[in-house]
């Protein structure tokens, strides 16, 4: 099978996923992403400007370096300490003075209804405990503030977040993970011409986060995670096809959305 997947990987264009050269590359795409998001979304909303926002699984802090940029009081958390300095360090070159903590998305150490609006971005698939997540999201948000959620649901073609090396739409539900896993193997030798050793390493590191730290959050899971969370309602839910703009209508049929749309965007509202 490896063979048949190196082949794809010429025939397929790798997605267009920029920021891999290193933290500070990485904030850069963050950065630029977190206004696109901000301009076209929590912006007309009203839910940045003037607005305490906490952004929970930060990354590396380039997305609320935006959301401050565009007003807002914000701040950012990450279960990851290297996360959190990488985070203060962008934030600082950016002339923005904000708090960045560690914690646990399912236990956050902040006290109930503070924040006006809570985001997660590209965070919602790696929870550990999303449902957990969800309802501590909730609790933080005062009466009548937002949560916005953006995320790659798995089942869609790059939900794998193998791109990096395995170019083939969906690999995550054609290959097993052996057979994944001696690809990227075989994609990396020919990369690095490396020791085995180091190639090795390499591809434990990816398979072991490739294991621990996607849920195979679905569109429909977290639809249902959202009905079981007390006092959230959706306002907002936009389906966004992978590729081909002429795919939108099948974005709106049960079961086949799943396989085609690329990216979710929902905008949740906190009821009395």
């Amino acid at each position: 099978m490896t063979p048949i997947i190196l082949w794809l990987n010429r025939v397929f264009r790798p997605p267009n996923v920029a920021g891999r050269e290193s933290p500070e590359s990485y904030s850069r795409w963050e950065h630029h992403w977190g206004r696109e998001f901000a301009r076209r979304f929590m912006e007309p909303a009203g839910d940045l400007a003037g607005k305490r926002v906490l952004d929970v699984g930060c990354g590396l802090g380039g997305k609320t370096v935006a959301y401050s940029e565009a007003g807002a009081r914000a701040i950012g958390t990450d279960i990851l300490e290297d996360n959190a300095v990488q985070s203060r360090g962008y934030a600082a070159a950016e002339g923005k003075s904000i708090e960045f903590f560690v914690a646990d998305a399912a236990q956050l150490p902040v006290r109930d209804a503070v924040f006006d609006t809570v985001v997660a971005n590209d965070a919602m698939e790696h929870f550990a405990e999303p449902g957990r997540a969800l309802s501590e999201m909730s609790r933080v948000l005062r009466p009548g503030g937002a949560i916005w959620v953006f995320f790659t649901p798995h089942y869609s073609p790059l939900g794998s977040h193998l791109y990096d090396y395995v170019y083939t739409p969906w690999c995550h539900l054609l290959f097993t993970r052996a057979q994944l896993e001696r690809a990227i193997r075989a994609v990396l030798q020919e990369r690095t011409r490396g020791n085995g050793r180091d190639v090795d390493a390499r591809v434990k590191t990816i398979m072991e986060s490739y294991q621990r730290d996607l849920n195979h959050m679905s569109i429909r899971r977290f639809l249902a995670l959202v009905e079981k969370t007390p006092g959230l309602r959706v306002s907002r839910l936009e389906l966004k096809p992978a590729k081909f703009r002429v795919l939108a209508p099948m974005t709106r049929v049960p079961g086949l959305r799943e396989l085609v749309t690329g990216f979710v965007t929902c905008r949740l509202e906190r009821v009395a």
